[in-house]
């Protein structure tokens, strides 16, 4: 925000002493208006006066001489050598924000919870679960547990209800369900505006691809409609617009070209771009890189800020999805290398930019469906978006600091009536899980290599991408009801397994045997099993879709009612096959 770079001046020029600065400094800090790398202190650091050249470079960068990063490097140093406390610093968010991100390990994390729970920075009520469970401490206190608590302000009850229900947009192929969207004359979304800015006007325009300008979504429920309600609700005194530019397919090269050749016109005093997922398709992370450059630039030069905010996609956070959004996360796998990248140079872009954001993870903790394909959201998660950019923008714009947690938007959710065990991303190897009652318990992401599941309840539970190698899970006898979409199931045997029900999506079975195991109605929608594993199994209701079966002998295998869709097969494959039920959309059978 603009006055803490005046603050700085002030210090610079001797207005303001040491001791007001440094604790400005904190605060600023504790309420991540700064955030702050992580950094070690020095074993002999101790507090000592403010460096000079510390102070030229408030100096500097509070006359733009400097960017930001240096300002926040000198910050950094003064944390390393003890003149700012390194335990003021360290939040409880920032600490987990920390493990998210992994630059610390669950031990450290957890010891870190304890030193805050010490110091009560943390306080822990007498009701909540962490007091009054049956299990195990170091299931309960687990890292991603941890972490859901303290993003969300809350003991966090997880209600894992919501992950069977669906959203469907309009089909706009069959012209079903579709709301009547409103393009002004210029074909953009919304209504009219004049095209000279009216005096005294703040003018924000977002531009992006068709998430932005609202692909299926009610004129009132796109992320800019939502932004502007949300501003005429919390600003006065100010008057505000919100235009939306947004265009289906937009990429970083042609926003850029929208933004010199036409909207500049328009007397933008802020554009927020919010991209991502159409750039990582077939736009190479330099050049999506430097097209946000030229677009920072172009808005130095004529007088308006550039906000770049990396976007959310199914399966770029720690969310635990539903099924719809599992089915969905796969199709991005190819692009989300790029996401990192794009997050790691914004240190690069802070120097001609006004902001960069990162949003791949503003729905971790909301227990709602979010998305309606890969990466399009519904109105719920428009909001969600709304919310998020409002808190970015209005302690720079407004004045006014706007901070959003992650769990107040779900719906009015029933809390479930016995606690859901939430180790999401959680480091649980090694662990003795015998004889525990896991009903519905989340263990997506999680680490559960080498772990035992001796007489277990694992009725309903997930391990979505879980790491399961070398694990006896599967000695159990009843996985009806068990999600393991894209688990590591490594030196984990399957042989005379009944797997009957299970979702084993992209999961790889290539090195599997599956003699005497039992497939049926199996989801083994885009999943790699070995050439011979196929032949003479009853397959009956089993979700083969996007399959490989090009080189699969079928001879004597039951293929009623399974869906092929997607799937490659081979020219013998098929022959003789008594195919009632099948699902062969989109096969190859010329």
């Amino acid at each position: 925000p603009t006055w803490v770079k005046n603050t700085a001046g002030w210090w610079a020029s001797d207005q303001i002493d040491d001791s007001a600065f440094l604790h400005g400094i904190q605060f600023l800090i504790n309420e991540r208006i700064m955030v702050i790398p992580p950094t070690e202190m020095l074993e002999s650091s101790q507090s000592q006066e403010v460096p000079t050249w510390v102070k030229n470079t408030a100096r500097w960068w509070a006359a733009d001489a400097i960017s930001e990063t240096e300002f926040v490097n000198a910050i950094s140093y003064m944390i390393k050598v003890g003149i700012i406390s390194i335990e003021s610093s360290k939040s409880p968010e920032l600490i987990a924000e920390m493990w998210i991100n992994g630059h610390i390990n669950d031990d450290e994390f957890l010891t870190s919870i304890e030193h805050l729970i010490e110091t009560k920075n943390i306080v822990i009520s007498d009701s909540s679960v962490t007091k009054t469970s049956q299990l195990p401490s170091w299931l309960v206190n687990n890292a991603g547990w941890w972490a859901a608590r303290i993003f969300t302000n809350s003991d966090f009850d997880f209600d894992p209800g919501y992950v069977k229900k669906k959203i469907h947009p309009c089909d706009d192929d069959q012209h079903t369900n579709c709301p009547e969207k409103t393009y002004n004359s210029l074909g953009f979304r919304g209504n009219e505006f004049e095209k000279e800015k009216p005096d005294n006007t703040f003018r924000i325009f977002t531009v992006g691809g068709s998430t932005t300008e609202g692909d299926t979504a009610e004129d009132d429920e796109t992320w800019p409609a939502y932004l502007q309600q949300i501003i005429n609700e919390k600003i006065t005194g100010k008057k505000t617009e919100v235009l939306n530019f947004g265009i289906s397919g937009a990429t970083t090269k042609s926003e850029y070209g929208l933004i010199k050749n036409k909207l500049l016109s328009f007397e933008p005093d802020l554009i927020i771009m919010f991209d991502g997922w159409n750039d990582s398709k077939d736009t190479n992370v330099k050049t999506t890189i430097q097209n946000w450059k030229f677009i920072c630039k172009l808005g130095k030069n004529e007088g308006f800020d550039t906000i770049i905010i990396v976007q959310p996609l199914v399966s770029t956070g720690h969310r635990v999805l539903t099924e719809q959004e599992i089915a969905n996360s796969f199709l991005n796998l190819p692009y989300l290398q790029k996401f990192p990248q794009y997050v790691n140079a914004f240190e690069e872009l802070d120097k001609v930019c006004s902001k960069t954001v990162d949003f791949r993870r503003i729905f971790d903790y909301v227990q709602e469906p979010i998305f309606y394909d890969y990466g399009h959201t519904g109105p719920l998660g428009n909001q969600i978006i709304a919310e998020n950019v409002f808190s970015v923008i209005s302690p720079i714009y407004f004045g006014k600091t706007y901070s959003v947690i992650h769990n107040n938007l779900n719906s009015d959710n029933n809390e479930p009536e016995t606690v859901v065990v939430y180790a999401v991303g959680a480091d649980l190897s090694d662990r003795n899980f015998d004889n525990l009652n896991l009903q519905n318990a989340v263990f997506d992401k999680a680490n559960l290599s080498n772990t035992s599941f001796k007489n277990t309840n694992i009725d309903g539970a997930r391990f979505v991408f879980a790491n399961l190698n070398n694990s006896n899970l599967l000695d159990l006898i009843d996985f009806s009801n068990i999600n393991l979409a894209g688990a590591d199931l490594s030196n984990v045997s399957l042989t005379g397994k009944d797997l009957s029900g299970v979702n084993l999506s992209y999961v790889d079975l290539s090195e599997h045997d599956l003699t005497g195991t039992n497939l049926i109605g199996v989801n083994l929608s885009h999943a790699e099993v070995s050439k011979e594993s196929l032949t003479g199994k009853d397959l009956s209701g089993v979700n083969l879709s996007y399959v490989d079966l090009s080189e699969h002998d079928l001879t004597g295998t039951n293929l009623i009612g399974v869906n092929l869709s997607h799937a490659e097969v081979s020219k013998e494959s098929l022959t003789g096959k008594d195919l009632s039920g099948v699902n062969l959309s989109y096969v190859d059978l010329s």
